[in-house]
């Protein structure tokens, strides 16, 4: 967990540099920076001003701050601009629905939501909202249902350990596959993300058809680019072999036989699968493509 008394090195290893009480890091290519004032009558986060809701969160007060600014650092770093960022996004609804308070969204370029981040300190605090999210949705499938135009959920955590930055960053893609779509169509069974009305529904497709995966770096890793989440090219060395375990691809197997479109002998490979049905090619490619953070 990142504490105060190791908040001052953390922010040297991300390239701040200190002038007096003061910590500065400049982002030439947006003409902004982020700083830290250590001062003792004043302690604050200082984000850019383009980013919305800055003073929503700028206080010492919480070990899960300095991880929302660690994260605003990298998605500067990483190319998204300040002003599609908002931190303590707030939703005001109805008496009989469940509003909150989004650590970090990102808007892309047109305006719309393009994900929502979910802080929480390293260790106890982070495994239990993963558990949480797998189980039942927790806070970011609320946000979701709230922000429907979202395209992806983020649970991130980072601390600072042996001179290094280190950080997670669990992903749920909240887009309908366009395979299942279409298999949909025939099959009124499927769960669709589009056909869900409330984070629970929202949260049985996700368990049910797309097997509750979740995507290890797809934002944040080196090979991403900005505003293009998972688009990434398809690689030899990154494929991996299904697993008896991998349980959409079980549910896939499912839903073509339901639709009488399962034509392959028992002893043809996944692999043998894949290239039988060019239809599914999407669907590997986001199988395969989006590479695990070392």
């Amino acid at each position: 967990m990142i504490k105060e008394f190791d908040f001052k090195n953390l922010l040297i290893a991300l390239g701040f540099k200190k002038n007096g009480n003061i910590f500065e890091k400049k982002f030439p290519h947006f003409g902004t920076s982020m700083s830290v004032d250590f001062s003792n009558s004043k302690k604050k986060l200082y984000y850019p001003d383009a980013v919305k809701g800055r003073e929503r969160n700028d206080g010492f007060d919480a070990p899960e701050n300095f991880v929302v600014f660690e994260c605003v650092n990298r998605l500067l770093e990483k190319g998204y601009r300040p002003e599609h960022i908002e931190l303590e996004k707030e939703w005001h609804l109805g008496h009989d629905a469940k509003s909150g308070r989004a650590d970090i969204c990102v808007s892309d370029e047109n305006g719309s939501m393009l994900f929502i981040v979910e802080c929480k300190t390293w260790g106890k605090e982070f495994e239990k909202a993963l558990s949480d999210t797998k189980n039942d949705g927790a806070q970011l499938f609320s946000y979701w249902q709230q922000e429907q135009s979202c395209k992806w959920l983020v649970l991130y955590t980072s601390d600072f350990k042996n001179e290094t930055v280190e950080y997670k960053a669990p992903t749920v893609d909240c887009s309908d596959d366009a395979n299942i779509v279409l298999l949909a169509k025939n099959d009124k069974s499927i769960k669709l993300y589009r056909d869900a009305h409330t984070a629970p529904e929202k949260h049985e497709a996700w368990k049910e058809t797309y097997g509750g995966q979740i995507h290890d770096d797809p934002i944040f890793s080196e090979d991403c680019v900005a505003y293009k989440i998972g688009v990434k090219p398809l690689l030899k060395k990154n494929l991996l072999d299904f697993a008896p375990e991998d349980k959409i691809v079980n549910r896939f197997e499912e839903i073509l036989c339901h639709n009488n479109m399962y034509r392959l002998k028992k002893e043809k490979s996944h692999r043998g699968f894949a290239e039988y049905n060019p239809h599914f090619e999407v669907l590997f490619q986001q199988r395969f493509c989006i590479q695990r953070s070392p």
